[in-house]
């Protein structure tokens, strides 16, 4: 299972795409800083932000410019992630273009995004493919670059409050961020202290981020989901403990593992599983169906706990529909996506390869799922998200990459197919996981990373759609806790 376990990586990718912005520090123009990021006390990596007014196909714009290193330790593998952004916008930082870029493990991911009154016009590059995405605009949705020009005042004062939007490059989405001047107040980095207005950040795919600005626009500390903290640095501080002398931190999948009251004897045979799960669970996060329920037991302040009980079933083969399924209301899990590029023809290519002349729903899954557990190899160290592609050619990768892989191969077969993000069981803990449901007469659940069709009642799962539907369940990141309440 272990190879399954690295969904952490793309939700910290998310937080730095979108929620570790240069966003406070560009009302100063041209402005230059540098940051240190930190979990749980332990050097993580380092920012690097500018803003200055440039040109952009002969206009003039300002250009704001990111670069995020963070490295890590994930279930025994290093793991370095690099992630390059640059926003070009007008005056009042509405985005224009910008390029993001996410490299790890050897692999690189780009999106490149042109902006316009009506939509977003997004490629997704890599070095096998480039894919394309349109993205409507709603109507009165205006797209903003820098969150402190959603206060609409260059002035700050407590008590604002702001709702705004903006493009996430990981999620090819618009997604809205609450802004809100909390108070003012004294705060202490490395013994400077700093009079700053505290702001929080409410984004819906990555939770909370409270901010400490001055009152000229410094961002001088953020902290964010999973004890995950940023403070002002010199560019010497900055990279040191990362590019040099660096001490590999905590083992972040361990720390962000939710612990388990009882050890389950044989956890890959569990058949019914009932638990309690406390933390910042939203109600999407609740999702019943067939082989799950969930009930909603007690709120206290921002906690919810609610009882989850999972039954792994089994499918019969002679109830199997027969392929292509061409049930109108499952239409949206057959269609291909930026990242599940079911229309590829090296996709459907080895779809077809693969399901021969099966024409069982179930037997075909089976068959992709027996293909992509033997074929695609670990490799923990890569942590971006990936292309089917990308997957296809490189033959490794991780939980995220087999899940991918197995979608985009099961829809250009005809079987409706879902991404699902959640949690397993794994010595003693729960740990983050990606798998797959496949509609064959019913959804049916697969996980590549495993040797059998069987898949145990400890997977929980709190989002499912596409690959970037992930990152619904980020919010609830180092805030769960689970009490097995009975197990078979």
């Amino acid at each position: 299972m272990k190879k399954g376990l690295i969904i952490i990586m793309a939700l910290v990718t998310g937080l730095a795409a979108f929620g570790l912005c240069p966003a406070f520090g560009a009302q100063q123009i041209p402005s230059e800083s540098w940051m240190g990021v930190y979990m749980t006390g332990q050097k993580m990596g380092y920012m690097h932000m500018t803003t200055e007014r440039a040109q952009f196909e002969s206009r003039d714009c300002l250009r704001i410019q990111s670069f995020f290193r963070m490295k890590m330790v994930l279930l025994g593998a290093d793991v370095q992630q690099d992630i390059k952004t640059t926003v070009y916008t007008d005056e009042h930082f509405a985005p224009i273009f910008e390029t993001f870029n996410m490299s790890s493990g050897g692999s690189s991911t780009t999106v490149e995004a042109r902006f316009s009154d009506k939509e977003i016009k997004c490629k997704i590059i890599n070095a096998q493919n480039t894919s394309e995405k349109v993205v409507p605009i709603p109507d009165g949705v205006s797209l903003v670059g820098d969150s402190m020009y959603a206060l609409g005042s260059d002035k700050i004062e407590i008590g604002q409050k702001a709702k705004m939007y903006f493009f996430n490059p990981l999620t090819l989405g618009i997604e809205p961020i609450a802004v809100e001047v909390l108070r003012r107040e004294e705060v202490d980095v490395k013994g400077v202290k700093y009079n700053a207005f505290v702001v929080k950040n409410t984004m819906p795919k990555t939770g909370d981020m409270t901010c400490w600005q001055t009152e000229d626009g410094k961002l001088i500390k953020s902290e964010a989901l999973l004890g995950l903290t940023m403070i002002t640095e010199s560019a010497e501080e900055a990279v040191a403990g990362v590019d040099s002398d660096y001490v590999p931190p905590t083992d972040l999948a361990v720390l962000t593992s939710v612990k388990a009251n009882i050890d389950l004897p044989d956890p890959r045979s569990t058949k019914k599983l009932v638990i309690k799960l406390s933390g910042k669970l939203e109600p999407k996060m609740g999702i019943s169906d067939k082989r799950q329920q969930v009930k909603w037991l007690e709120e206290s302040g921002e906690t919810k706990t609610a009882e989850f009980t999972i039954d792994s079933g089994s499918f019969d083969a002679k109830n199997s529909v027969t392929l292509p399924v061409t049930n109108s209301s499952l239409s949206k899990y057959l269609q291909p996506t930026a990242y599940l590029q079911s229309d590829a023809p090296e996709i459907k290519a080895k779809a077809a390869e693969i399901v021969g002349n099966e024409k069982s729903a179930y037997k075909a899954a089976k068959k992709i799922r027996a293909w992509v557990s033997a074929n695609i190899k670990p490799q923990a160290d890569i942590g971006i998200a990936r292309p089917s592609l990308d997957v296809l050619k490189m033959k490794v990768g991780v939980c995220r990459d087999y899940a991918v892989i197995f979608a985009a191969l099961a829809r250009a077969a005809g079987i409706p197919t879902k991404v699902v993000a959640g949690i397993v069981y794994m010595n003693g803990s729960f740990y983050y996981h990606a798998w797959v449901e496949s509609y064959v007469g019913e959804w049916v659940v697969f996980d590549a990373t495993q040797k059998t069709d069987f898949v145990d009642a400890t997977h929980i799962k709190f989002a499912e759609g596409d690959a970037t539907d992930m990152f619904e369940m980020s919010p609830v990141f180092g805030t769960l806790k689970a009490e097995i309440v009975k197990y078979q």
